[in-house]
């Protein structure tokens, strides 16, 4: 064999071992002795204990020799049976050659467990060196060996006395022949001890023979790796060292339980652990991350699942050997917080079922009740995902498990996944279940004294109240959010959408022939503001920038005039909308850089909601789920920024009137458009206790005939009954180009349905509240008082319809005028008329439902607008029109066509705002 020589062996395994290395070139005396605790470690971790036992001369040095050679780049220490002999007595030692260094009782096997006892735990110990020529412990220092990540004990009965068993994670046996053992021994006797051969024949036969096989050959049957030949069997040693790093890299308590399974550790693991513990994590990212981590652990207890081989046949007619998923498969969630990990599994396993418990904690003693159960019919015939995200006492969990097993399901078909556990649970629920497989991502230190896994996670340290759920995530703004939009959701109250642009108001002042500037814009909204009375039937306002900031003629700021009385104060955040390529002119809304920086500046200006505005038209082909799925996605985003920062969002998804259909296309396309942004909100754990709804109501297209108000509010709220969770608050419908007295009725008819409506249906109307207002105020100081007696109006009689007690007839004839308009939306590609056109049935001309400043004259307008019927013509046209007068109704002909080359258009402008007003 070829080895080192056994003195070489010898002197280097009494030596101490750092990171693999043998220190032989040091003398002990000089070695300067560390400190017996390590320092930098606050929770100590175990070491990895390997118990290498066989007979005298099998080769048990050597093996250990190879295994530390290759743990070069791990901490291992060598501690060797021998250095625990007793020392001999004076009588003993007049007799050495009749003593039995082979029985158990040569050993101090009480010194062994109390130096390994303290190895475990952290501390450094000191290892007498024994002298086999004066079979003396105190000849030479003691070596002083450290803490390390693996411990190898090494000797030939160190498997005899449980308690040094119990000790040790792996035990290998080192099996080699007689013959070959009696030969080494002989060469290590004669050489190191200077002994006479024909003695240690003797002794051979008389004690060391008749040892081995009454005491080290029946601890073979303890082993959990028996190597032949020794230090000879290198693919024995390679296979054990890699299982070592396999173990090496499993937290603790994965050696001592083998069901226990922790996903493995990477940089991308760890990063997203430090983000969900992160107490300064954004709402939107911990959800975020949470979620990921749950797939992981999910993908991974999957894993765990019998697999039946199954071959395919690939397109190119090849067969492909794989395996089949396990079919029968259900999973349980621990509410509440369990059923944060039911999208995850379900996205890993289409159409699984997933039952639910309810443990309910009762007393001081962290006593645990059960409280509700659904589960599967079939649930004993299924393999069990039992979900809750932490893992802490482990009471809850035996609880369930015990239940399921209650059921019918085996113990060995429940695989328990969780996001973070407790030392403490794992303990509990591996002793009570040790066949149910508990798959987590990472295990915390411990719990403190009110039961929270330590360190634990964000959600875990945050109030209460509201109930907890990962599925609507809860911050620090949780309870404002929801304060704030119950109170604008006060029956009798409403919001005035005061949020117009700058390019918008230009438009409204322009009607009434007011130049747009700042005084004046500032002039009109403090009419309204301070209307006296008039703020007592409303709840919020939503602001534009411009005006979050302006004050009263006095200099008192408008956002302290609305707080004063009772006011809340909300901002427009949206930035108007783009056409989504390859549609048909169908849009989607911008406006998400730096929103979240430019909500935590509003709400620092006093701003408490917002608004944002999506749009969707109705077409033979509209809208499309692209559109559709793009502005709910786009709404649920905004939503969960605006609550990170402290504003209640109020959702606008508008379905626009334009059109020949009918009501009930208008209802059909409200449900889908209403069902596809609430599953986005709730998929983006919007908390929807905070937030407001304000849609469109549901109501025949622009060029379809009129329907009754009782119609309407019929489709209205069939239609929000089908698809609004009862969780929100308050819904304030959008006008949509309804006169002021159409929006009022409509809205009076709705609170007046015999029906359950479990939010306050209000309104936040912009146009259908100001614009009587404003032509009675016409830009003239002295009008004031009358304007603000018809927006007072306006405010009183919408208060009485969100009661169901509007008797109709408010403001008159300027009340009863039509609002609407035509394709309104925040997207222009090149000129549009602001004003709804319909075709003129004496001139073939469309006509515009405004009046012209002076209806005995004629307008010419000259337009250059892009060729559409030639796409791919870089060409334009050149388009004259005329308004004229045809029986008190102005109409618009076109004039000229011509076609020229390119150049820019003339109104070629970029939103509503600017095109309005232009």
């Amino acid at each position: 064999m070829d080895s080192k020589p056994v003195e070489d062996m010898i002197e280097a395994s009494s030596k101490v071992h750092f990171s693999g290395f043998h220190m032989d070139g040091l003398k002990v005396n000089n070695i300067e002795k560390p400190s017996t605790s390590l320092a930098t470690d606050n929770v100590h971790k175990q070491p990895f204990i390997i118990g290498v036992a066989g007979g005298a001369a099998s080769g048990k040095t050597t093996v250990c020799d190879m295994i530390i050679q290759q743990l070069h780049d791990q901490r291992v220490v060598l501690v060797n049976q021998d250095s625990f002999y007793h020392e001999l007595t004076e009588e003993e030692l007049a007799s050495v050659h009749e003593y039995n260094f082979d029985h158990p009782d040569a050993f101090d096997t009480d010194k062994l467990l109390d130096s390994m006892e303290n190895l475990r735990h952290g501390q450094a110990v000191d290892i007498p060196n024994y002298d086999f020529k004066s079979y003396k412990k105190n000849v030479f220092p003691a070596r002083r060996v450290n803490p390390s990540d693996v411990i190898i004990l090494e000797g030939i009965l160190i498997f005899h006395d449980p308690r040094v068993r119990e000790m040790m994670n792996m035990k290998i046996f080192v099996d080699t022949d007689a013959d070959v053992r009696l030969a080494r021994r002989l060469r290590r006797d004669t050489v190191e001890k200077g002994r006479d051969i024909g003695a240690v024949l003797d002794q051979y036969s008389k004690f060391v023979k008749p040892a081995f096989d009454d005491f080290i050959l029946p601890t073979k049957k303890y082993a959990d790796i028996i190597i032949p030949r020794g230090g000879d069997n290198h693919v024995a040693i390679d296979l054990i060292v890699q299982h070592i790093r396999t173990k090496l890299g499993q937290h603790d308590l994965c050696k001592i339980y083998p069901n226990l399974y922790v996903i493995l550790s990477t940089f991308q693991i760890r990063g997203m652990h430090t983000l969900i513990r992160d107490s300064q994590t954004t709402k939107h990212d911990f959800v975020f991350y949470a979620d990921r981590l749950i797939r992981l652990v999910v993908e991974h207890g999957l894993g765990h699942l019998p697999f039946t081989e199954k071959q395919v046949i690939t397109p190119t007619g090849s067969v492909y050997t794989g395996v089949d998923f396990c079919k029968r498969l259900c999973g349980v969630s621990v509410i509440r917080s369990g059923e944060s990990m039911e999208n995850a599994l379900r996205a890993c396993c289409k159409g699984i079922k997933i039952g639910k418990i309810l443990i309910h904690r009762e007393g001081e003693d962290n006593g645990q009740q059960l409280i509700y159960e659904k589960l599967p019919q079939d649930i004993s015939e299924r393999h069990v995902l039992l979900l809750d995200p932490i893992l802490g006492t482990g009471n809850t969990a035996v609880q369930a498990i015990s239940l399921l097993i209650k059921k019918g399901v085996p113990e060995s078909n429940i695989i328990f996944l969780n996001l973070i556990s407790a030392p403490q649970g794992v303990h509990v629920v591996c002793k009570s279940f040790p066949r149910v497989k508990i798959v987590t991502s990472e295990i915390d230190i411990g719990l403190n004294e009110d039961f929270r896994v330590i360190p634990g996670m964000v959600f875990l340290h945050l109030s209460s109240s509201p109930p907890l759920t990962m599925s609507a995530f809860v911050g620090k703004y949780a309870e404002e959010l929801i304060k704030n939009a119950k109170y604008i959701a006060t029956p009798g109250k409403g919001i005035l959408a005061a949020d117009e642009s700058t390019g918008t108001i230009g438009k409204r002042l322009s009607s009434i022939s007011v130049e747009n500037i700042e005084s004046n814009r500032q002039a009109l909204r403090e009419l309204l503001f301070t209307s006296p009375n008039a703020l007592s039937y409303l709840s919020g306002v939503i602001l534009f920038e411009e005006t979050l900031y302006q004050k009263t003629s006095d200099g008192k700021p408008f956002v302290e005039v609305l707080e004063e009385n009772n006011v809340i104060p909300g901002i427009k955040v949206d930035k108007g909308t783009v056409e989504i390529a390859g549609t048909n002119g169908e849009t989607t809304t911008q406006g998400f850089d730096s929103l979240g920086a430019r909500c935590q500046q509003y709400y620092k200006a006093g701003a408490r909601f917002a608004k944002w505005r999506s749009v969707l038209k109705i077409g033979p082909n509209e809208p499309s789920e692209l559109s559709i799925q793009q502005n709910a996605q786009g709404l649920a985003r905004y939503a969960i920024i605006c609550q990170e920062n402290g504003l209640v969002p109020i959702v606008e998804p508008e379905v626009l009137t334009d059109g020949p259909h009918d009501i009930q296309k208008c209802a059909a396309v409200t449900e889908t458009v209403l069902a596809a942004v609430y599953k986005a909100l709730n998929e983006h754990h919007v908390l929807l206790e905070g937030t407001l709804l304000k849609p469109n109501m549901v109501t025949p297209g622009s060029d379809s005939p009129k329907v009754a108000a009782e119609v309407i509010a019929q489709y209205t709220v069939t239609a929000l009954r089908r698809t609004v969770p009862p969780a929100v608050p308050g819904i304030v419908f959008l006008s949509g180009g309804q006169s002021e007295e159409e929006a009022t009725l409509n809205l009076d008819a709705m609170n007046k349905l015999d029906v359950l409506k479990p939010w306050t249906l209000s309104f936040s109307f912009g146009r259908a509240l100001q614009q009587s207002t404003l032509k009675t105020w016409a830009g003239k100081k002295e009008n004031v008082p009358k304007a603000q007696e018809a927006f007072l109006s306006r405010c009183k009689a919408n208060s009485e319809a969100t009661l169901g007690k509007y008797s109709g007839g408010s403001a008159g004839g300027l009340a009863s005028e039509s609002l609407f308009v035509k394709g309104y939306n925040n997207v222009c590609h090149a000129a549009h008329f602001s004003t709804p056109l319909k075709r003129c049935p004496n001139h073939q001309s469309d006509k515009i439902s405004e009046d012209l400043e002076d209806p005995s004259e004629e307008y010419t307008l000259q337009v250059s607008t892009p060729d559409l019927s030639s796409p791919s013509s870089a060409s334009d046209k050149e388009s004259s029109f005329r308004f004229h007068q045809n029986a008190g109704t102005t109409c618009i002909d076109t004039v000229e066509e011509k076609r020229q080359e390119p150049a820019a258009c003339v109104l070629n402008v970029e939103n509503l705002e600017e095109r309005e007003s232009v």
